[in-house]
Formats: structure tokens, C-alpha cells, sequence
């Protein structure tokens, strides 16, 4: 019989933290008398929680953070777990004590800048007019008016109004996210490696724009002008509602609904996604909708990605997009290797590589040219 290690790491937590349940107690109990690998893998983890050092960590928690309330959201949240397979860390602890802190009691402060080993700056965020020309939005505030064309921008977002026809285009550069309102009042949050292409004013009867990456879209409602969003191998109408694109992996586009509702037109088929549900479709196959967790789906708009036993390759995928780091496979092997957390773009990425060195399953390190090499 095969245990399901994650289940099985759940389980002697939640016994360790005091707040399992009689059935899941029960539960874990016939693991441990059926299954002899069961047994070893609870010990290992009560032993690596039973030394001085590790119960002086847990005596120092915040007031803000009791140790109880540690165990209950690992309990609510898997996700924040850095935890694989059966390796465990005091390391591995205090950041995820640290992620539920931040995760949950989020503070409106501006993330630090990502240093990796030396590299150039990251390229800002381009705007580029009908007319050709190109407005780079930094940082700073901006008033700029370009013949009809009036942008107001301040930090990771831009205002725009024009009366003149034509298509605009937004590209978000790795390592940012940014957040364009565009002239119907329509907002859109795009995520690293992301652009848009927009008309400057909705003069007809429908209102399109083509996404490219990912982005977290409010639609603003009006019954007579449709919303439409071109993705590369689909199409979606709206009227007024909030749902997210993700469309990175070209062959696989994912769409997510948060509120009210959006007709699906991909191939010949039409599929209409009610609040909750999401659908990854892959050209040539049919659509079907699921459910999935918002909290999760969209934690990148908090500057967070979860992953559930990814792998490596999909992981690095994430990180040349939010640090612009290039990445190179000493071992291809390692690519395929699965692992469930989350990382956090507000700290610097080698905190997150730290954390999962210390699962003895990964292994990095940078050489001269600033090349992530991973083995």
C-alpha cells in the first residue's frame, strides 16, 4: 500500500499541535499499526520538534502569532507548509510561521527589491500609443498627454482616457506586476511577463482587448457594449463581472471566475462559467469547469504563488518571470522532482531556494554570468 506522505505529515501536525480530530485521529492511528514506513515517518517528525532549540522557537512566536493558532492555519492552509516528502526543518518552520503571518495579516508596505547575485535592473513597464510612440511607467507619478491620449500613472498602476481610434499596448516586464484602468473604468491587474493590447476609447458596440500572460481583470458593467477578451486559442464575452486569464502555457489556458458571469467560446464549442468555477482548456478537447480556491488562484496579486506537488520545471518557469533570472538543469532529472509551498516575491529568491535545500532533494547554486544552475 502507498501512503500519501502529505496526508500522512497533516495528520501527525495537527496530533503534534494538539488539534486533530477523534476521526482523524483514528485515522492515523491504523496507518501507524498497518503501515511500519507510517510509523517511521511520524517519528522522525516528533523527533525533529522535541529538542531544546526547536521548543525555545515555538516558546518565542509573537503574541500576535500564538502557537496554536500556527497549527490551525498550517491545518486551513496546506499550502503555507514548505514540507516534503517526510524532511523537516526549524528552518523550514520560521518561514512558514513568518508566510502565515504575512499571508493573513497583510501589510500595505512596498516589497524590497529582489537582489540576485549582481544582476542588471529589472526593464519598466512599457505603454506604447497608436501613434508608435512608447511611455516607460516607472515608479514615479506622471501626467502626460500624447494628442488625445491622456495617461495619469503613480506607482504599479495607470489611468488612461483618449478620444482618438486606435490600439494601445501594455507590456509588463518579468519581476513586476501592474495595474492599468483603462476608459470604461474597466481594471485590470496584469502579472510579470504579461501585455495587453487595448483600443484607447471603446467607440463601437463591443469592448476588446487581447491578453497575452496572465491578468486579474473588474469588468465595468454595460448591457450594451459586451466585454471581450481575446485569449490565444479562445474568446470571452462579459457584460460586468471579475474573473482572472492565465494563458503562460499556451497550450493550456486556464480561466477563473470570482463573480457573476462570462460565456467561453473556444473551437465550436460554448461554455458559460458560473461564479466559482474555472476551466483549463487545451485546444482540440472539450471544456469542463471545476472548481478551484480564489485564495490560492490569486495569490499573485499579493505578490505570493502557490504550488501543489509541482514540479521543478513549472516552479522555475515562476521564477524567471518574477526575478529575471536565467536557469540551467545540471541534472535533467531534477526537473521532474515535485513539491508543494509557496513562494514569496517580497523576499529575496534565495530564501526560497534555502528552504527547499533543506528538503535534501534540491540542490543550486549561481556561477559567474549570475545563472541559476540547479541539480
Amino acid at each position: 500500500m502507498r501512503i500519501d506522505e502529505t496526508q500522512l505529515e497533516q495528520l501527525v501536525l495537527d496530533e503534534l499541535g494538539g488539534i486533530i480530530s477523534p476521526e482523524d485521529s483514528a485515522t492515523l492511528k491504523k496507518l501507524l499499526e498497518e503501515e511500519p514506513e507510517a510509523l517511521i515517518i511520524r517519528n522522525a517528525i516528533y523527533e525533529q520538534f522535541s529538542g531544546p532549540e526547536e521548543q525555545a522557537f515555538l516558546a518565542l512566536l509573537p503574541e500576535h502569532l500564538p502557537i496554536e493558532k500556527v497549527w490551525a492555519k498550517i491545518r486551513k492552509r496546506k499550502w503555507i507548509r514548505v514540507i516534503v516528502r517526510s524532511s523537516l526543518s526549524l528552518a523550514f518552520l520560521a518561514s512558514v510561521a513568518s508566510g502565515i503571518y504575512i499571508s493573513f495579516k497583510p501589510k500595505k508596505q512596498p516589497p524590497p527589491t529582489a537582489v540576485v547575485h549582481g544582476l542588471s535592473p529589472l526593464k519598466t513597464v512599457a505603454l506604447q500609443l497608436p501613434n508608435g510612440e512608447v511611455i516607460n511607467l516607472g515608479s514615479a507619478q506622471q501626467h502626460v498627454t500624447v494628442g488625445e491620449v491622456t495617461l495619469n500613472a503613480q506607482e504599479k498602476q495607470v489611468s488612461l482616457k483618449g478620444g482618438s481610434k486606435g490600439m494601445a499596448m501594455i507590456t509588463v516586464p518579468t519581476g513586476q506586476d501592474y495595474k492599468i484602468k483603462l476608459p470604461d473604468g474597466t481594471e485590470v491587474q496584469l502579472n510579470a511577463a504579461s501585455k495587453m493590447a487595448f483600443p484607447v476609447a471603446f467607440t463601437g458596440n463591443t469592448r476588446e482587448v487581447t491578453i497575452q500572460g496572465e491578468a486579474y481583470l473588474k469588468v465595468a458593467t454595460n448591457p450594451t457594449k459586451p466585454f471581450i477578451v481575446h485569449l490565444p486559442n479562445s474568446t470571452i464575452q462579459v457584460l460586468g463581472t471579475e474573473f482572472n486569464v492565465n494563458t503562460y502555457d499556451n497550450a493550456h489556458e486556464q480561466i477563473a471566475l470570482i463573480k457573476g458571469a462570462i460565456k467561453l467560446k473556444a473551437d465550436s464549442t460554448t461554455l458559460l462559467l458560473k461564479p466559482g468555477f474555472a476551466v483549463r482548456y487545451q485546444k482540440g478537447q472539450r471544456m469542463q469547469a471545476v472548481r478551484f480556491d480564489a485564495e490560492e488562484l490569486l495569490a499573485w496579486r499579493e505578490g505570493t504563488y502557490v504550488f501543489h506537488a509541482t514540479t521543478i520545471d513549472e516552479m522555475c518557469n515562476v521564477l524567471k518571470r518574477w526575478y529575471g533570472i536565467n536557469i540551467i538543469y545540471d541534472n535533467a532529472n531534477t526537473g521532474q522532482r515535485r513539491f508543494t509551498g509557496y513562494i514569496d516575491k517580497s523576499r529575496p529568491m534565495q530564501h526560497f531556494l534555502d528552504d527547499l535545500k533543506f528538503t535534501g532533494h534540491f540542490d543550486y547554486y549561481f556561477d559567474n554570468d549570475s545563472v541559476l544552475h540547479i541539480r
